[in-house]
C-alpha cells in the first residue's frame, strides 16, 4: 500500500507510539498512520506503553490522557527529555495537561485519526528538516 501523503517517511525509518485504552480508537489512529507509511507501535496502558519505549524509542507519541493504570504525564515527559516530540489526547477540560507539559501538544477528544496522523508526518518532516540543516 503506498502512503497517502508522497511527504512521508519511509516506512521503517520513523517510529510512533500511540497510547490509548479504546481499541477502536487506538486501531482508527494505527490505520491511519500505517497509511502513511509510519511504523507504529500500539500499546494501552502506561505500562506496556513504557515496556515499549524500552526496546525502541519512539520519534513522535500520541499519548491519551487518562489511562487504566494512571494518566500519561510522566510517560510524556520521559519521551520529550530523551528527544521524542509528544501530542496529548484528552477528553477532559482544557486545563487537566499541566503548564508543566506546555511542550507537548493537545488534541481535545474526539479527534479524527486523520488530523492526527497529518500532526505526525508534519512533526516529523519539520524532525528530519531540522537535522538535516
Amino acid at each position: 500500500m503506498e502512503p497517502k501523503n508522497d511527504a512521508a517517511v519511509r516506512h521503517g525509518q520513523d517510529l510512533v507510539l500511540v497510547v490509548e485504552d479504546s481499541l477502536l480508537v487506538a486501531m482508527a489512529i494505527e490505520d491511519s498512520l500505517m497509511e502513511r507509511g509510519l511504523t507504529v507501535a500500539v500499546a494501552s496502558t502506561v505500562e506496556s506503553a513504557t515496556s515499549l519505549v524500552g526496546k525502541g524509542m519512539p520519534a513522535v507519541a500520541l499519548l491519551d490522557l487518562q489511562l487504566p493504570d494512571g494518566n500519561s504525564l510522566d510517560l510524556a515527559s520521559r519521551l520529550y527529555e530523551a528527544g521524542c516530540a509528544v501530542a496529548i489526547t484528552s477528553g477532559l477540560d482544557s486545563g487537566s495537561v499541566p503548564d508543566s507539559h506546555g511542550f507537548a501538544i493537545q488534541f481535545r477528544k474526539p479527534t479524527s485519526p486523520d488530523l492526527l496522523a497529518e500532526w505526525v508526518v508534519t512533526t516529523l518532516q519539520q524532525l528530519t528538516a531540522s537535522q538535516a540543516g
